[in-house]
């Protein structure tokens, strides 16, 4: 995978970027200029880093690609050979989720939800100083990486407990007075670098409800198996879907470009849930239907995508 994505030339927003890296000036001074716009350029550290690339290892892009590649798989191998029951049953929904369509697509984000996946270690640990500086520091690839620190108050902890009840409450408030806000955020951010954002927010095209759906199917499972669920970070991947379940019914509502990338950050807690629901919490005659359903449904869903 991570050499396929190293190779590809033009998937998605592939040329876009690659039209970048090749405008970068690999110089010292232009990577002294861009350590010096920290704080004030959006998403800074991606130019510098690939600007020190090209002064220290090449100026192929392919090679440049793959090193983002091959980093995002080396922790997606250590992170699940650590915590997936099934490495198969893994793969599978890695593939069938189409999750692993964002190797070919929205790269600085990608790459800072890989990283922070990685970094679930320390939601478990509860080491939140290390956690936040993490956070900050992925951030200056991708600035939705700023969205995750509070997500780690809301990842911790069992999950169905009276904390997630009221993240329900609030998140089902927010969706009363959803218009409301987003008129108030128009009048805040109107000729501001945010304009685009707000007007998609406020166009009427959702994201698929059929997305929604499938989100409720690993959070359903797990409410239903609740009392065999065990382990801290289990109970984070459970309270990670339930997040990406709320996230996509939101972005159901809203324009779903800019949600459903926040929901991107969760869904990959699935990674380790579902394997961990068919081969553990479910058990009996409930596994041996609801297994090949798994298989059966997830390769329809891919074949449909």
């Amino acid at each position: 995978l991570a050499f396929i994505a190293a190779m590809r030339t033009n998937a998605n927003d592939t040329s876009v970027y690659i039209h970048s890296f090749q405008n970068l000036e690999p110089t010292w001074d232009a990577f002294r200029a861009q350590i010096s716009s920290a704080g004030s350029a959006k998403d800074w550290a991606f130019d510098a880093v690939n600007i020190l690339f090209k002064i220290l290892v090449s100026d192929d892009y392919h090679l440049w690609l793959g090193m983002y590649a091959a980093i995002e798989s080396l922790l997606f191998v250590y992170i699940l050979r650590r915590y997936a029951v099934s490495l198969l049953d893994c793969c599978f929904f890695l593939f069938c989720s189409s999750l692993y369509y964002n190797y070919f697509s929205m790269m600085r984000q990608w790459f800072a939800v890989v990283i922070l996946f990685a970094a679930s270690q320390l939601i478990k640990e509860k080491k939140f100083l290390k956690y936040l500086l993490l956070c900050l520091l992925v951030a200056q690839f991708h600035a939705s990486a700023y969205f995750m620190i509070i997500v780690y108050f809301l990842a911790n902890g069992k999950p169905w407990s009276v904390k997630h009840v009221i993240l329900i409450a609030i998140f089902a408030i927010c969706m009363l007075f959803l218009n409301p806000i987003l008129n108030g955020m128009e009048e805040v951010l109107t000729d501001t670098t945010y304009d685009y954002a707000i007007e998609a927010m406020n166009s009427n095209e959702g994201s698929s409800l059929i997305r929604a759906f499938i989100a409720a199917v690993p959070v359903l499972l797990a409410f239903l198996h609740r009392y065999e669920i065990k382990g801290s970070m289990i109970n984070i991947c459970v309270n990670m879907s339930l997040l990406n379940l709320l996230l996509n019914i939101l972005a159901s509502f809203t324009s779903g470009l800019y949600i459903i990338r926040f929901a991107t950050y969760m869904s990959v807690f699935n990674l380790i849930l579902y394997p961990y629901l068919l081969n553990v919490a479910i058990k009996g005659n409930n596994r041996k239907i609801l297994k090949p359903a798994f298989y059966i449904i997830y390769l329809i869903l891919y074949i449909y995508q």
